[in-house]
């Protein structure tokens, strides 16, 4: 089965989406899907998005990505997948803590993406992730997700699950980046996860388009669809 692991909607400052228009397009093409706002979960607790998606017989995998704040500043993103509540921006040492407590897992996106919120400290803190993206539609440019692929390959294999991912803002890029994992489930999810037996498939990127969409979401000056 075909999963996009990193799709934001209008719960997202800087997304488009509808949770509706989301489920929609991943049952048309059989895909799962995580949907992964910056910093909330208020598609799952006001938008009910679990309901719907179990209705329309989508497989949704609860998520949320997650500012890393060091000193008042913010160190990057990390996603957290299995997520029952949300987890506010705070140090990676409490979103780790908060992630165990809740028995999720965590993912690393854009993991070399400098222009858009890396989590520098990837790297070294390589053993407390389950998964990482080794292509990330929205990357400003492709030497980036390489850059994550060559980490991957060289460093990480065998240690965490590889990822592609749409990182969707608006629902024509839902499916830009899809993971293949033998799994129908969401505990076959899981399984394959931290077994790290998935198989990333790069579709298609963004566009500079989406990319202006994003910032005239941010200005609420686009509708969301």
């Amino acid at each position: 089965m075909l999963f996009d692991l990193h799709l934001h909607s209008r719960y997202s400052v800087d997304a488009l989406s509808k949770p509706e228009t989301i489920i929609k397009k991943c049952k048309k093409h059989k895909w799962g899907f995580s949907l992964t706002d910056h910093d909330n979960m208020n598609a799952y607790t006001k938008g009910k998005v679990k309901e719907k998606a179990k209705k329309a017989g989508v497989l949704l995998v609860p998520g949320e990505e997650i500012k890393v704040i060091e000193n008042g500043k913010c160190n990057g993103e990390v996603i957290a997948y299995f997520l029952q509540e949300e987890i506010k921006p705070t140090s990676f040492g409490k979103i780790l803590d908060e992630v165990k407590s809740q028995d999720a897992l965590l993912s690393c996106p854009h993991p070399f993406d400098w222009p858009r919120k890396n989590f520098k400290d990837f790297p070294k803190k390589l053993k407390h992730f389950t998964a990482m993206e080794v292509f990330n539609a929205r990357a400003y440019y492709m030497g980036l997700n390489d850059n994550a692929l060559d980490f991957y390959e060289t460093k990480a294999k065998g240690k965490v699950a590889p990822l592609a991912t749409s990182d969707a803002h608006t629902p024509e890029e839902v499916g830009n980046g899809l993971t293949e994992i033998k799994a129908t489930t969401l505990e076959g999810v899981r399984r394959e996860l931290k077994k790290g037996k998935t198989i990333p498939e790069p579709m298609d990127t963004a566009k500079v388009w989406h990319h202006f969409q994003t910032q005239m979401a941010r200005r609420h000056w686009m509708k969301e669809r």
